[in-house]
C-alpha cells in the first residue's frame, strides 16, 4: 500500500473538479444556489437546525475516524520498517554460515511475547479490579442500599479472581507480596463498612432522641399557650425549643460531613451543653408545670443523647483512621503492581538477542539464494548485487514514512479544522439566541408584553425560543386578565373599605356607635362645651340581671333583647343626645350640651323611666330595668376617659341602692372604687405570696366548762405588718371571684391543723370553717372535701361547715350539695342567724346541725328587753328543732345570765378568748375552765337569772377543776 500515490491521485481529482466548476455557466450557479438551501434539508430535516447532540456527534465521529486512520498508518509504517530491517539482516549474513531452520527462529520469540502479554494483561486486570473494589467500598460505606451491597460483593469476588489470575502468571516474591496484601485490604474495607453502618445507626438514634424531645416540648408549649397566666413556663419552653433547633442544625452538619471533623462534633457538643444549661435553669418551674414524669423523660433523653454523641465521636475517629489506612494500602498495592510491569518486560526481552523472521517483501528471495550457494561459491557477487537493492529499499521505506506522516498531519489538520468549525458554529448558535432571549426578557420585564425572540440557533434553543414566545403571548393575555381583575378587586376593596369604616365606628349588633366612635364624639362635645361654657353629661347604663335572661332564654334571645334595648335607648336619648354601646349589656348616653346640672339629672331620670314600659321581643312582653350612673363636665372630670370612669363608679353606687336607680358621681365613690381595685390586686398578690394566716377562736360549753369546737378565722397580713379582718377584704374577694381560691386555702389549712390535733393531744377536735356559697355551686366540692379528709386521715365529724343565709339564693343545687356533705358526716351550721329575711325558711330547707346567733342580737341582750325576748324565742325554737346553738360576740359578763343553763348552748367571744394561732390554742383551752369559774363567781346575785343556775355553773367549774 502506497499512501503518497493515493494522496497524489486525490489531489489531481480535486484539481479537475475545480476546473469543471469554473467552466459551469452562471445559470447553473444560480440553480445550484437555489437548490442548495433545499435539497439537503428535504431529505434530512435535522440539517436545517442541528442540535447540540448532532454537532457533538459529528465531532466525535471525526475524532474516532482520525484515531482509526492514525492507527492504520502507524501499523503499516511499523511493518515496512521491520521488513527493511529483516532484509538487511539476512542479506549481510556471511556465506559460510548455514541458515537456521525457520521453525526454530520463530518459536522462542513468540513464546516470550505471549508470556509477557499475559502478565501485562493480568496486572492490568488486577489494577482495574482493585480500583472497582475501592469504588464499591466507598459506595457501600456511603449508603446501606441493596444495590451497593450487591456491587460490593461482586467487586470482592472480582478482586479475588483477578488476584488468582495474577498469581498464576507471576511467581516471584513481589507478586506474593501483592497477593498477601489483598486480604488485609478486604478486611479493612469490611471494617470501614461496619463503622459506616454504626455511624448511621448512631445518627438515627440521636435524631430519634432529639425528635422525642422536640415533640415533648411542642406538646408542652401548646398546652402552656392554652393555660392562662403561665408566662414563665411558656418563655422557658420557647428558649428550650430554640436551643433544640441549634442542636438539630448542628446535627445536620455532622450528618452531612462524611466523616465529620472534630470541629463539627465539638460544635454539636457545645449546642447540646447549651440546651442542657437552659433545661437545668428552668427545670424546677418546668417540673411543677409539666410534671415529674415529663422531667424524667427529658433527663433520660438528654443522658442518652450525650452517650450517643460520645459513641459517635469515637466512631468518627475510627473511620478517619480506617479511611486513611485503606487509602494508603490501596496506593501501596497499586505501586507494587505497577512496579512489576517494567521488570517483567526487561526479563522477557533479552538484550543482544537477534530476531530471525521470514521476509515479507520481494527481498525474501535473496537470502534463499544466498543460503543455497555452497561454500566457496560465487557469493560475493550476490552480496554486491544485493547491497544496492537494500539501499533502495531503505530509501523507499524512508519516503513511505514521510508520506505517512504527511498524510497523518493532513488528516489531523482536517479533523482539527472540522472540530474548530463545529465549536465556532455551536458557540455562535448558542450565544446569539441567548443574547436575543436576554434582550427579549429585559423588554418583557420592563413591561413590553409584545417582545418576541427571533427563531434560530441550535435545536434546543430554537424550541426554547418558541416556548418563550408562547409564554410572552400568555403573559400578555394574563396581563389583560389581571387588569380586569384588578379593576374588579379595587371596586370590591372600596366597597369593603366603606363597610369596614362603618364597622369600625358602629357596633355590629345594635348599630349604635361603638367605644371608638363614642370617645371621638365625646371629645368633640367636651371641646364645644369648653368654648360655649356649657355642661356635658355622661350616663353609664347597665341592664339589671341581664345574665338571667341569657341563662334562661339563650344568647340568641339575649341578642334580640339587646337590639330592643338599643332602640328604646336611642329613642329616649334622641331629644337631648345620643347613645352608644360599650360591650355586653353596658351602654352609654351622652348629653353633649346641657344648660345646667338639673337638666342632666332630669335626662338621667327619663332614661330610668323609659325602661319601666315593657319591651316587645319576639312577640313577648319583657320588663327590664336599668341602673344609671352619671358624671358631669366640668364639675367632675375634664376628659372623656375620666368622665366615663366616674360614671362607672356612680353606676356601682346605683346598683348598691337597689337597682333601677340613678346615681350621680361624688368624689368618694371613685375613692371607694380605687380602694376596691387596690384590695383586689393585693388579694391576688397575697394568694401568690402566701400572706394569709389562720386563727382559731374557741366556742365553750357552759354545761361542761370545756371547749366544744373552734372556729377557723382568716387574717390577711398586710405588707405594713397590720392584720386585715375578713370584713375588709372578703366582700371584694366575693365580687372578683377570688373567694374560691381563698376558701380552698382555708379548707386545706384548717383540715391540716385539725388533723394534727386529732392525732395528737385533742382527739375530739371539731373545727368550724366558713365556706362561700359560690363554692357549693361546683359539683366537685363534695369530692374535694372527701379527698382532703382522706389525705389528712381526719374523720368527717371533726369538720363543721358554716354558711350564711345567702346560700338560699344559689338554688336547689346548693342545698343538695349540703345534704351530700351531711350524709358523709360533715356538720352544717347557719351563721349570723337573726339578721336576714329568710331565717325561718332556712331552718326548714337546710340540713342544719347548729345555729349561730348573730352578735348584733347578743350585743343588747342585757340592755334591751326586746332583744332578750327575741333571743329566748330563737333559743326555744332551736330546742324544739333539736339544733345546737352558739352565741357570738360575748364581750361582757352581763350578757351571761340569760344564756347560763341553756341546753346545747355554746358561747364565743372576746370575754373568753380572742382568736389565737394554732400553736397558742391548746394552752388557751387548758386555761378556759378556770376562766369560766371565775366569771360565774363574779356574777351578781340580782343578775336577772336564778341563783340556782349560777350555783350549778360554779359547782360544774369545781368538778371540772378537780377532774
Amino acid at each position: 500500500m502506497r499512501f503518497p500515490g493515493t494522496l497524489t491521485r486525490a489531489c489531481e481529482l480535486l484539481t479537475v473538479a475545480r476546473a469543471l466548476v469554473a467552466r459551469l455557466p452562471r445559470r447553473s450557479w444560480s440553480w445550484l444556489r437555489s437548490r442548495r438551501s433545499r435539497w439537503p434539508f428535504q431529505y434530512w430535516p435535522w440539517l436545517r437546525s442541528p442540535g447540540i447532540v448532532s454537532r457533538l456527534s459529528v465531532a466525535l465521529v471525526a475524532v474516532a475516524l482520525l484515531a482509526v486512520v492514525a492507527n492504520v498508518l502507524l501499523d503499516r509504517s511499523v511493518l515496512i520498517v521491520h521488513s527493511a530491517r529483516v532484509v538487511r539482516s539476512i542479506v549481510t549474513v556471511p556465506a559460510a554460515a548455514p541458515p537456521a531452520p525457520a521453525v526454530t527462529t520463530e518459536s522462542a520469540p513468540a513464546a516470550a511475547t505471549v508470556s509477557l502479554a499475559q502478565e501485562m494483561l493480568r496486572s492490568d486486570g488486577l489494577l482495574v479490579a482493585l480500583a472497582d473494589f475501592e469504588r464499591a467500598t466507598q459506595a457501600r460505606a456511603a449508603a446501606d442500599a441493596a444495590d451497593n451491597a450487591s456491587q460490593w460483593q461482586q467487586a470482592v469476588s472480582a478482586l479475588d479472581r483477578a488476584g488468582a489470575g495474577y498469581a498464576s502468571v507471576s511467581d516471584d516474591r513481589a507478586a506474593v507480596r501483592v497477593i498477601r496484601r489483598i486480604k488485609p485490604q478486604q478486611r479493612l474495607a469490611t471494617q470501614l463498612i461496619e463503622l459506616a453502618d454504626m455511624r448511621r445507626d448512631q445518627l438515627a438514634r440521636y435524631t430519634q432522641r432529639t425528635e422525642a424531645v422536640n415533640q415533648r416540648i411542642k406538646v408542652a408549649l401548646n398546652r402552656a399557650w392554652s393555660i392562662f397566666g403561665r408566662v414563665l413556663a411558656r418563655r422557658s419552653l420557647l428558649q428550650l425549643r430554640t436551643a433544640l433547633d441549634g442542636v438539630q442544625a448542628q446535627l445536620s452538619v455532622v450528618a452531612a460531613a462524611d466523616p465529620a471533623d472534630a470541629a463539627s462534633l465539638a460544635a454539636l457538643a457545645h449546642s447540646e451543653a447549651a440546651f442542657q444549661q437552659i433545661f437545668q435553669k428552668y427545670e424546677a418551674g418546668l417540673k411543677r408545670s409539666q410534671g415529674a414524669n415529663w422531667d424524667q423523660q427529658m433527663r433520660a433523653d438528654l443522658t442518652a443523647m450525650a452517650a450517643i454523641r460520645t459513641q459517635l465521636s469515637a466512631t468518627e475517629q475510627q473511620r478517619r483512621t480506617g479511611t486513611e489506612q485503606f487509602s494508603a494500602e490501596g496506593s501501596t498495592l497499586s505501586r507494587l503492581i505497577l512496579a512489576r510491569r517494567p521488570a517483567a518486560a526487561s526479563r522477557k526481552a533479552v538484550p543482544g538477542a537477534r530476531v530471525h523472521a521470514q521476509p515479507r517483501h520481494a527481498g525474501a528471495a535473496v537470502p534463499a539464494a544466498a543460503a543455497a550457494a555452497p561454500a566457496g561459491s560465487e557469493a560475493a557477487p550476490v552480496q554486491r548485487a544485493a547491497a544496492p537493492r537494500t539501499d533502495a529499499m531503505d530509501v523507499r521505506a524512508s519516503a513511505s514514512r514521510q508520506h505517512a506522516r504527511a498524510l497523518l498531519g493532513w488528516l489531523s489538520a482536517l479533523v482539527i479544522g472540522v472540530l474548530t468549525l463545529i465549536c465556532v458554529l455551536t458557540v455562535r448558535s448558542i450565544v446569539v439566541p441567548i443574547r436575543r432571549m436576554l434582550r427579549a426578557t429585559a423588554l418583557l420585564a420592563g413591561g413590553a408584553v409584545d417582545a418576541r425572540v427571533p427563531r434560530g440557533g441550535i435545536k434546543e434553543l430554537d424550541v426554547l425560543s418558541v416556548a418563550f414566545n408562547q409564554m410572552a403571548e400568555q403573559l400578555a393575555d394574563a396581563r389583560q386578565l389581571a387588569l380586569s381583575y384588578q379593576q374588579q378587586l379595587e371596586a370590591k376593596v372600596e366597597e369593603r373599605t366603606r363597610a369596614l369604616q362603618e364597622l369600625a365606628a358602629h357596633d355590629p349588633l345594635t348599630r349604635l356607635p361603638n367605644r371608638r366612635q363614642l370617645f371621638a364624639l365625646l371629645d368633640t362635645a367636651i371641646e364645644q362645651a369648653r368654648q360655649t361654657q356649657r355642661y356635658v353629661g355622661v350616663f353609664f347604663l347597665d341592664i339589671d340581671n341581664f345574665k338571667n335572661i341569657n341563662d334562661s332564654l339563650g344568647h340568641a334571645f339575649g341578642d334580640a333583647v339587646l337590639m330592643s334595648i338599643s332602640q328604646r335607648l336611642a329613642e329616649a336619648a334622641g331629644p337631648f343626645g345620643f347613645a352608644a354601646r360599650l360591650g355586653g349589656d353596658e351602654f352609654t348616653v351622652i348629653f353633649p350640651s346641657a344648660a345646667s346640672v338639673e337638666d342632666i339629672h332630669a335626662a338621667g331620670a327619663a332614661l330610668v323611666r323609659a325602661f319601666q314600659i315593657p319591651l316587645l321581643v319576639q312577640q313577648r312582653d319583657l320588663v327590664v330595668s336599668v341602673s344609671v350612673g352619671a358624671s358631669i363636665y366640668p364639675d367632675h372630670e375634664r376628659d372623656g376617659e375620666a368622665l366615663l370612669r366616674a360614671a362607672d363608679a356612680a353606676l356601682f353606687h346605683a346598683k348598691a341602692l337597689g337597682r333601677a336607680q340613678l346615681a350621680l358621681f361624688t368624689p368618694d365613690l371613685l375613692q371607694i372604687a380605687s380602694a376596691k381595685f387596690r384590695t383586689e390586686q393585693g388579694l391576688r398578690r397575697a394568694i401568690e405570696r402566701g400572706e394569709f394566716e389562720l386563727l382559731f377562736q374557741p366556742e365553750v360549753s357552759l354545761e361542761r366548762l370545756e371547749t366544744a369546737l373552734v372556729e377557723a378565722l382568716i387574717r390577711w397580713r398586710l405588707p405594713d405588718g397590720r392584720y386585715a379582718l375578713p370584713g375588709e377584704f372578703l366582700e371584694v374577694a366575693e365580687q372578683s371571684g377570688l373567694i374560691v381560691e381563698v376558701t380552698d386555702w382555708v379548707l386545706r389549712s384548717a383540715i391540716e391543723a385539725a388533723s394534727r390535733w386529732h392525732h395528737g393531744s385533742w382527739p375530739q377536735v371539731r373545727v368550724a370553717i366558713n365556706v362561700s356559697p359560690r363554692l357549693l355551686l361546683d359539683d366537685r366540692f363534695v369530692d374535694m372535701m372527701m379527698k382532703l379528709l382522706l389525705e389528712f386521715h381526719l374523720p368527717a365529724r371533726c369538720v363543721e361547715i358554716e354558711l350564711t343565709e345567702t346560700v338560699l339564693q344559689t338554688g336547689p343545687a346548693t342545698i343538695e350539695t349540703l345534704r351530700c356533705l351531711r350524709a358523709h358526716g360533715v356538720a352544717i351550721a347557719l351563721d349570723d342567724f337573726g339578721t336576714g329575711y329568710s331565717s325561718l325558711a332556712s331552718l326548714e330547707k337546710l340540713p342544719l346541725t347548729r345555729i349561730k346567733l348573730d352578735q348584733s342580737l347578743i350585743a343588747s341582750i342585757d340592755t334591751s328587753a326586746r332583744s332578750a325576748a327575741i333571743a329566748r324565742a330563737i333559743i326555744g325554737l332551736c330546742h324544739g328543732l333539736g339544733l345546737e346553738m352558739t352565741a357570738e360576740g360575748i364581750e361582757r359578763p352581763e350578757q351571761l345570765p340569760l344564756l347560763i343553763g341553756q341546753r346545747s348552748m355554746y358561747l364565743q367571744g372576746f370575754l373568753f378568748s380572742p382568736p389565737v394561732s394554732r400553736d397558742e390554742l391548746l394552752p388557751v383551752m387548758r386555761a378556759l375552765p378556770q376562766r369560766l369559774r371565775s366569771l360565774s363567781l363574779a356574777l351578781p346575785a340580782d343578775s336577772g337569772r336564778p341563783r340556782s343556775n349560777v350555783a350549778s355553773l360554779a359547782s360544774a367549774g369545781a368538778g371540772a377543776r378537780s377532774a
